[in-house]
């Protein structure tokens, strides 16, 4: 996810994504190292998806270019990918902005069997902020912005509560369902500081605040093969890695990413599939 968010709703969706905006006059790089290679920006991606086209950290681009934000960049500027460029070159061409946008990478292979459960978006029933679609994450991520203190880790790897379904992360007045946040999610209105919980065990495999327009996110891998999301924090209290238990205080709402008042945006994903999350909640 709910309050709203886009992709999470009233909030850009997932990976910063080039502006369909004319570009600047000018593009000035940072001291071009002889052996790098030189990639032109195209609509559709962003230093994320860059970053894993050619197997580089998306760290590593921002500080070859020396930006101050990773979502400074523009369609048809030129970027350092730090490397050899005979061997970036030969990576061949770039996906397109339809493949780079829209798909939350699929989870790794389920450690047990699925447990009903719904999905997660964003884009409340109120006037909001648009925000574009969740980008694909691999387990690696955008690199973090902010990290929070991390739980204390269980020895053992992640499995499934037992329960039927999922439970609620927060409690509060659905300001934006599954359908109005056009299939991504639900945002969860609710007081802000107001403590965010894990909706299964899992392990947070994202923490930060580097996915345009969703602010704070966490995600968190399942053993059923489910990811969850949870946009809009103000706090977060885990970091990649961390193993949570169902229930776990993992952060608490806000309005950071774009939305005007506190909430909750809270998504719910099969794979690379969304779902509704609110036939998958516990009552």
């Amino acid at each position: 996810m709910m309050p709203a968010a886009q992709p999470l709703s009233p909030v850009p969706s997932t990976t910063q994504v080039a502006a369909l905006a004319p570009a600047p006059q000018s593009n000035t790089l940072v001291s071009v190292p002889s052996n790098a290679y030189v990639h032109q920006i195209e609509s559709g991606e962003s230093l994320y998806t860059v970053a894993r086209r050619y197997n580089v950290t998306a760290q590593a681009i921002i500080q070859a270019n020396g930006f101050s934000s990773p979502d400074k960049i523009y369609v048809g500027q030129k970027i350092v990918i730090p490397g050899k460029a005979s061997t970036l070159a030969a990576l061949g061409p770039k996906p397109s902005a339809s493949q780079a946008v829209d798909t939350l990478a699929p989870a790794e292979k389920p450690l047990a069997a699925p447990v009903a459960v719904a999905s997660l978006d964003q884009q409340p029933k109120t006037p909001a902020a648009t925000v574009k679609p969740l980008a694909p994450l691999s387990d690696a991520g955008p690199a973090p912005v902010a990290e929070a203190k991390p739980l204390e880790q269980p020895k053992s790897e992640p499995v499934l509560s037992g329960a039927d379904k999922f439970r609620w992360p927060i409690s509060g007045r659905v300001i934006t369902d599954f359908a109005n946040s056009k299939g991504t999610g639900i945002n969860i209105e609710a007081p802000e500081g107001t403590a965010v919980r894990a909706a299964e065990n899992g392990q947070v495999i994202y923490a930060g605040s580097g996915v345009e327009g969703y602010g704070n996110l966490i995600l968190i891998r399942h053993p059923n093969g489910y990811v969850s999301a949870y946009a809009h924090l103000k706090d977060m209290n885990v970091a990649k890695g961390t193993v949570v238990n169902r229930g776990d205080n993992i952060g608490t709402a806000g309005k950071t990413g774009g939305v005007a008042k506190s909430q909750l945006h809270f998504e719910l994903r099969k794979g690379a599939t969304p779902v509704d999350p609110v036939p998958l909640l516990a009552s």
